[in-house]
């Protein structure tokens, strides 16, 4: 569930498996689905049978479904929706305006995963704003303990919390783009659990909603038994809890740490050894202009005891402060679950190498979101984006011009 930089991993997409043809017959499938008029109510098994017909052999098929960049300011958020202000932080963000600055279509909105932050969609939304058809604003955000939101951190960070403070950032800018309630979701691990569980609390507020290799499940650090929805979970969040509670403990200032290559070093002996991963982790870690007396002369730009605090809330999911996870009990789960439903189009990217979005997921995906497709592209891993972003831009370039 942890992001990476985007541009990181380009180096490894020459063992992508997605032929041109299979990509080019996939967006023709996305335009057949998604073109559909306001009422179109496809089932799964059609659509099922769409994209099996479209991707030949997959290896397994599912139910479906300007380049400026604005700083974030001061003001204050309007208060359109319903959430108490200091209830929310103010998110810090990017802008990425279209060539034309005339567009009235709704804007879209990228939110990071684990240890992310908003400068990891950068280069991608860069690229998209200028590319589509229907010219589009686009901001990247800081999700809450993360990134430029070092003004407010908070203790606690569940997915119906920070869905609120994406709520709160869409009312602040609604007023830059023409009067837009309304926005186009893109997330990825933890930010595509934020923007499901926003879409399934304010279903009016989002036009769109596009989820990369996340389902709105509970992983497991363990495997819980055999079977069932809590039975051999080998998706990776155990590898993720072990580096944040690792990283996590190292003391900026004790230890004499003063550049990233001395953190470095020690998250190089026998903590971190993945050096990608590594120069990701250390993205969080800023050099201080100037330090004083004991100040130490470097800072993390991430808030890691409220992460590590709030690691099993981020493994699960919650709408509306209510867990919609199998940690609940099985009748309650049931019960909660037919609460909630967002029957907008939802487009889900899976990548291929990855275990985070598993057969045994999708019947709870189609509970939450009836209208859904899912993709794989072949070859990647848990960062689709940053493995293959040339095919995710092709992808969100077909769902949002649909």
């Amino acid at each position: 569930m942890v992001e990476r930089k985007t541009d990181m991993l380009s180096a490894r997409r020459r063992g992508r498996a997605v032929a041109p043809s299979s990509a080019l017959m996939l967006l023709l499938s996305l335009q057949s689905l998604f073109s559909r008029a306001s009422s179109y109510r496809t089932s799964s098994s059609q659509i099922s049978r769409a994209v099996a017909s479209r991707r030949g052999a997959s290896s397994w098929n599912t139910s479906p479904c300007g380049d400026s960049i604005i700083q974030s300011s001061s003001q204050l958020y309007s208060q359109k929706s319903t959430y108490m202000a200091n209830d929310v932080v103010e998110l810090q963000y990017s802008e990425f305006l279209p060539p034309s600055t005339a567009s009235s279509n709704t804007p879209v909105i990228f939110l990071h995963g684990l240890l992310g932050n908003k400068r990891n969609f950068a280069s991608l939304a860069s690229s998209l704003s200028t590319q589509l058809q229907k010219p589009r604003p686009i901001y990247t955000v800081d999700l809450r303990n993360h990134g430029e939101n070092t003004h407010d951190w908070r203790p606690s960070m569940s997915y119906s919390e920070m869905a609120r403070d994406v709520l709160a950032f869409m009312d602040k800018v609604s007023d830059l783009n023409n009067g837009h309630e309304k926005a186009v979701l893109v997330g990825h691990s933890m930010g595509g659990k934020v923007a499901q569980s926003l879409a399934l609390m304010h279903p009016e507020r989002v036009e769109g909603l596009v989820v990369l290799d996340i389902a709105p499940v509970r992983y497991y650090s363990e495997k819980q038994g055999m079977g069932g929805g809590r039975g051999g979970d080998d998706s990776g969040w155990k590898a993720v809890e072990e580096i944040v509670r690792s990283v996590a403990q190292i003391d900026l200032s004790e230890g004499g740490y003063l550049t990233k290559r001395d953190v470095d070093a020690v998250l190089r002996r026998g903590m971190l050894e993945d050096p990608a991963l590594r120069a990701f982790v250390l993205t969080n870690l800023e050099q201080r202009r100037a330090s004083g007396g004991d100040e130490s002369p470097l800072r993390w730009k991430i808030y890691w005891d409220g992460i590590v605090h709030e690691l099993d809330r981020i493994a699960g999911f919650d709408v509306n402060d209510r867990v919609m996870d199998d940690s609940a009990e099985e009748t309650e789960l049931t019960m909660r679950q037919s609460d909630v439903q967002y029957e907008g189009d939802v487009f889900f990217i899976h990548g291929g190498a990855s275990r985070f979005v598993r057969h045994s997921h999708i019947s709870t995906i189609g509970t939450f979101f009836p209208n859904h497709m899912l993709t794989t592209i072949r070859g990647v891993g848990h960062w689709v984006h940053a493995e293959a972003p040339d095919d995710t831009i092709a992808l969100l370039k077909r769902y949002l011009d649909r």
